[in-house]
């Protein structure tokens, strides 16, 4: 029978040297040998994860044992991504090691902020030595989240120190509050496992494990697989072999997929809901160098990027400096050879690819903040200051500057939750605040700041101003040309948006369908206000007959230039029409054909070619666009050859 959510207090993890006893601890703590493979067993080292389940005083934590060797690295930062307590083992007959040294850095990197420390094998060491392996491990983790945290002697085949490091386990993981958790796992995320194992499970098909970083996921729910896009369903949910209907955050799972086989899934993807977490070529973060490093790390260094259970090459590029010395801190972009998914503000560790003299690979790490689809300069004082505020607490802030640099793209509300590292509901009311405030402008879903409109504005209001000054006879600009006009490619909701701006602050002003700039009024100079005068009179003239647009200037003895403003104008005030390129009619003509058209309708089904040539009296120079106009203004429909009233 399965569970609705099984409760499972906190992920705890394995961390230290090779052959210092790691897996050995688990399996007398547990009961499981979380060694797997024929080959760990014949070399006694761990190469994959191992997982087993510890039960204490009725809560359940989960252990997660990670190898120890420096060619695994990549598997125990897969493995410590997830866990919330840390106990870094350390050998009595060897002391602390370069691992040792390594794994540590990486835990303090993966924002492990709570562990213990379990010296092995004290029963092949006398007291005195034992005394010195101690003041070894409080000397190596001075200045570390393990500073002053509980040591703990253990040897094989004594229960009594099978229940010391019980106890020092459970009252870690009390530490963590009622919630458990060090991490702050939040089930208002989007759904994020990291998947460290993939197989097939004979009567089931595919399963995948990994640790739950956030949201929830249920059975019968839709997935996609990220990077790969691969889609799948959840057909059941185990957390420690207890069936589950569904698993929230900080959990270790495994997800029983359809529609998937386990060859197509690898160590690295995500499992996510869809329409959330997607694939990102670059990743704004954070980042620190290690104090270790013997030099600073320069900008554009190639590197080894780790994030949950993925690892791809890539570089750090530095915004505002060119290299971070050891210790110091500095805001980057990740810029990645291989997409990859991330939950954002999870962190990542950066390795190198060579070998620091006693120690190992890694140079330093941080959090990866948001998603990022667009390189940063160097020199790019906004995206440093963006960075930085996604890097702290205030969510209006950061929502305000990740919007303003996007400029004129902006950003989609429904995805900020799968780019920022906030909780729907605190982004929900940051964006609330930002809109009230004035701050940012939304529009079909999609936010722009106030610097993205304003600029935009000014933009429109120079557009305005030199028109008027080339054309002062006209009363301004419809939306869809001035929007054309300030930018060819701007967006219509963003467009909306600005003027809903210009408008209420003045900067420009609608009177019926056009924007004109403030305290500007049409003027006709004389000469524009005779041709206009004589134009009108020429159109009257010709009634339903007139003469061609391109024929007025020579007709009238006028500049083409005046003939085209003065016919703009009648066309403008409503008291002309144009019926196509060559033609412009005065409104009376028309609406009396109108009516004329409606009254042999009246007594006829059809309008034929030459009925419509005796209601105009005029030849198909004018009888064909008049025509197609009629049809255009939905009075009539052709049929054949024939026109019918529309709606008759």
């Amino acid at each position: 029978m399965s569970e609705p959510y099984p409760s499972v207090r906190a992920v705890v993890g394995t961390a230290g040297h090779v052959d210092h006893g790691k897996t050995t601890l688990v399996r007398h703590l547990t009961g499981v040998d979380t060694d797997r493979l024929d080959e760990e067993k014949a070399r006694g080292i761990s190469i994959e994860l191992g997982f087993a389940p510890l039960d204490l005083d009725g809560e359940r934590v989960a252990i997660v044992d990670v190898p120890g060797h420096e060619r695994f690295v990549r598997q125990m930062i897969a493995g410590a991504a997830g866990i919330d307590v840390v106990l870094l083992v350390v050998a009595a007959d060897e002391g602390v090691m370069p691992q040792t040294r390594e794994h540590l850095d990486i835990c303090e990197l993966l924002g492990v902020r709570l562990g213990g420390v379990v010296i092995t094998k004290t029963d092949l060491v006398d007291a005195d030595w034992l005394e010195l392996v101690i003041d070894d491990v409080e000397t190596a983790t001075v200045g570390t989240f393990l500073e002053g945290a509980p040591i703990v002697t253990w040897c094989a085949g004594d229960p009594a120190a099978d229940a010391r490091v019980k106890a020092t386990v459970a009252a870690l993981v009390a530490r963590l509050g009622p919630a458990g958790h060090a991490l702050g796992r939040d089930p208002d995320r989007p759904f994020k496992l990291s998947v460290d194992r993939a197989f097939t499970m004979r009567g089931f098909g595919t399963v995948v494990t990994g640790t739950t970083a956030s949201g929830t996921l249920a059975v019968g729910d839709a997935v996609v697989l990220q990077p790969s896009g691969r889609a799948a369903r959840v057909r059941g949910i185990q957390v420690h072999g207890v069936a589950a209907e569904q698993v929230g955050p900080g959990v270790r799972a495994a997800l029983n997929l359809q529609g998937l086989d386990a060859a197509d899934v690898h160590r690295g993807e995500v499992v996510v809901t869809p329409g959330t977490i997607g694939p990102t070529p670059m990743i704004d973060a954070t980042f620190i160098a290690l104090h270790r490093l013997s030099e600073p790390v320069q900008d554009r260094t190639k590197v080894l990027v780790h994030v949950g259970t993925a690892q791809v090459e890539g570089a750090i590029a530095f915004l505002g400096t060119d290299a971070v010395a050891p210790g110091e801190r500095a805001v980057a972009q990740l810029r990645l050879a291989q997409p990859l998914a991330i939950l954002p503000g999870e962190p990542y560790v950066l390795r190198g690819f060579s070998v620091l003299p006693g120690y190992g690979k890694t140079i330093g790490g941080g959090r990866a903040l948001a998603p990022d689809a667009r390189r940063h300069r160097r020199t790019s004082g906004d995206a440093r200051a963006v960075i930085a505020a996604l890097a702290a607490d205030d969510v209006a802030v950061a929502v305000s500057g990740w919007v303003d640099l996007s400029e004129q793209l902006g950003r989609v509300r429904s995805r900020l939750a799968s780019e920022l590292p906030w909780s729907a509901a605190d982004l929900d009311g940051a964006v609330r605040a930002l809109v009230g405030a004035g701050e940012v402008a939304e529009r079909g879903g999609v936010l722009w700041s106030r610097r993205t409109v304003l600029a935009l504005a000014e933009r429109a209001t120079e557009v305005l101003d030199g028109y008027h000054a080339e054309r002062p006879s006209r009363s301004g600009l419809r939306d869809e040309e001035l929007r054309t006009r300030v930018r060819g490619d701007l967006g219509a909701d963003l467009f909306a948006a600005v003027v809903e701006h210009g408008v209420a602050a003045g900067v420009f002003v609608r009177s019926a369908d056009h924007l004109h700039a403030p305290g500007f009024t049409p003027t006709l100079t004389p000469a524009q206000a005779a041709a206009r005068r004589r134009v009108e009179v020429a159109l009257a003239d010709g009634g339903l007959m007139p003469p061609r647009v391109q024929d007025l200037p020579e007709a009238l003895g006028l500049e083409p230039a005046l003939v085209e403003e003065a016919l703009w104008g009648l066309v403008e005030d409503g008291a002309a029409v144009r019926v196509s390129r060559e033609l412009v009619y005065l409104r009376g003509p028309l609406e009396a054909l109108e009516a004329g058209m409606r009254a042999h309708f009246a007594a006829h089904d059809t309008l034929d070619t030459a009925a419509f040539k005796e209601l105009t009296g005029a030849s198909r120079k004018w009888t064909i666009p008049l025509s197609e106009y009629f049809d255009r203004a939905r009075v009539t429909v052709r049929v054949g050859d024939l026109r019918r009233l529309r709606g008759g």
